[in-house]
């Protein structure tokens, strides 16, 4: 079955606020135009606790400090941010900023002494996600499982029902397994096969095994990815999950930020704002995970984004 509806135009506004930023600093003089010397980056890192390291921009001028930790992609905007790395090791963490002379960036490598020991707590989202060795995910067999709408959670433009935990068999028994390591083992296993969708494989509406994912789609098929989880971000400030490598997906595979792309995965992680964790569900021992990524901005007409929303249940 192919689901057709209108998407958003997307605004770029990390370029905007570079555009704004380069016309601020120029300064017309005739017919020539300067630019103030380029921002020379710093930070600084100190650990707050067992896991945890508070990054300070200690660039030289007014900037806009983005973060990037380079192993996971974990990503924090501010001059002042705090990462939970969660085990030791060794970090190398990325800061580009922005100010009235251009961009530019800084790596330094940045130590955690100990591991956070309460980091696998049910309470936490990378505890919920991944237990404190591993956790297995399907799709939850109800409807509502997966939808699409103008917003997170929301299944205004089209939603799966009852009948679909049946038709779409081969999504239902897809295994989502996340492993508590420094590594953030993530296993997708999709039981050899997967439900064409109008876009995937031979391009039916039904069931096909998974050696028809041939050239790009072959991406989504089974295998060994990479996670990392981020607290207190993404819309309901309950985290965000990045799944981290070439055809890492969670439910619809043509879904990813900014947009949905059928002949293959267009970048190298999809990132999922978490939406709501829900313990031992009606006291039945199992949990809910549900999650949205965003494939559209902000329509300034509508003032809506475009969303998938995936909602999971955890299984032994």
């Amino acid at each position: 079955m192919t689901i057709d509806y209108k998407i958003p135009k997307k605004m770029k506004v990390w370029g905007a606020m570079l555009l704004l930023f380069f016309i601020q600093s120029c300064q017309i003089e005739g017919e020539n135009l300067s630019l103030d010397d380029l921002p020379q980056p710093d930070f600084e890192a100190i650990e707050t606790g067992p896991g945890r390291v508070q990054l300070t921009n200690k660039t030289n001028t007014p900037t806009i400090a983005k973060w990037t930790v380079l192993s996971s992609g974990q990503t924090l905007e501010g001059d002042v941010v705090e990462a939970n790395l969660i085990f030791e090791g060794l970090y190398d963490i990325q800061l580009n900023v922005v100010g009235q002379g251009g961009m530019a960036s800084i790596t330094k490598s940045v130590t955690i002494s100990e591991n956070d020991p309460e980091a696998c707590a049910n309470d936490r989202a990378l505890g919920f996600i991944a237990s404190c060795d591993q956790k297995k995910w399907k799709l939850n067999p109800e409807a509502g499982a997966f939808k699409v709408g103008p917003g997170p959670d929301n299944g205004e433009w089209w939603s799966s029902g009852v009948a679909d935990v049946t038709a779409r068999a081969c999504e239902f028994n897809d295994e989502f397994v996340f492993s508590f390591n420094a590594e953030g083992t993530f296993a997708y296993d999709n039981k050899g096969d997967f439900f064409a969708d109008g876009y995937l494989g031979n391009g039916t509406s039904g069931c096909e095994p998974a050696a028809n994912l041939t050239g790009e789609q072959a991406l989504w098929n089974s295998g060994t990815f990479r996670f990392s989880v981020t607290e207190g971000t993404g819309v309901n400030r309950l985290g965000q999950l990045r799944l981290v490598g070439r055809g890492a997906h969670i439910g619809v595979k043509k879904a990813h930020n900014g947009g949905e792309t059928v002949s293959g995965p267009v970048n190298d992680f999809v990132l999922y704002d978490i939406l709501e964790m829900k313990s031992n569900v009606n006291g039945q021992g199992y949990d809910i995970l549900k999650i949205g990524v965003r494939i559209s901005e902000v329509d300034p007409a509508t003032g809506q984004a475009s969303w998938w929303t995936f909602t999971l249940r955890s299984f032994e």
